[in-house]
């Protein structure tokens, strides 16, 4: 499997492992907790004895959404960013903003970073370093709690800690970091080289 620089895998990201050779995640990327990333589907092999089994490649810099199922033979473009819950059956395109079952383009990454940007501008921030949750005391968290009540706000400044190995979420190291090269070789019957 082909796992790149800065990439968060949560422990919880289900990974087909049988196939998983078959399977390419991108510098930059990040999953939310509980996705699937498989790359055979045995729905057939009931009444055809016949599994299908298709590649997965999630180019770099995307953002995939808690709980999203991305199916054998599909391709995520580069900076697409996929909603919580979505079903990824087919090829996503680069720089889009994509929801579903099965998962669709509905806006661009231009126009999702600006709505955000904007919203940035007119809601309460609340600085990563003081109010991540590992950092709460109980006045920030009855701070932000009012806060949330109210509406919207936003945590700013946890990328820039990730980037300082200072907290966010853990990635596959930047530097130094060599990820193996992607292998077509399907695995012996019985071993799992995951």
């Amino acid at each position: 499997m082909h796992i790149g620089r800065d990439v968060v895998f949560p422990d919880d990201l289900f990974v087909d492992a049988k196939y998983c050779s078959f399977i390419s995640v991108g510098d930059s990327t990040a999953f939310g907790p509980e996705c699937m990333l498989l790359a055979h589907d045995a729905g057939p092999e009931q009444w055809l004895g016949a599994i299908r089994v298709g590649t997965v490649v999630v180019h770099p810099s995307c953002h995939i959404g808690a709980r999203t199922i991305i199916m054998p033979g599909v391709e995520v473009g580069p900076r697409t960013v996929i909603a919580a819950n979505s079903v990824v059956s087919r090829s996503l395109p680069a720089d889009t903003v994509c929801t579903g079952r099965p998962a669709r383009p509905f806006s661009t990454l231009a126009q999702y970073i600006e709505t955000h940007r904007q919203r940035i501008e007119a809601a309460r921030t609340f600085e990563y370093s003081s109010y991540s949750i590992q950092f709460l005391t109980p006045e920030r968290r009855a701070a932000l709690v009012s806060a949330v009540l109210a509406g919207n706000v936003y945590i700013v400044g946890g990328r820039s800690a990730e980037l300082q190995r200072s907290g966010g979420s853990d990635r596959t190291p930047l530097e130094g970091y060599v990820p193996p090269p992607p292998s077509r070789a399907e695995p012996r019957r019985g071993q799992q080289s995951c």
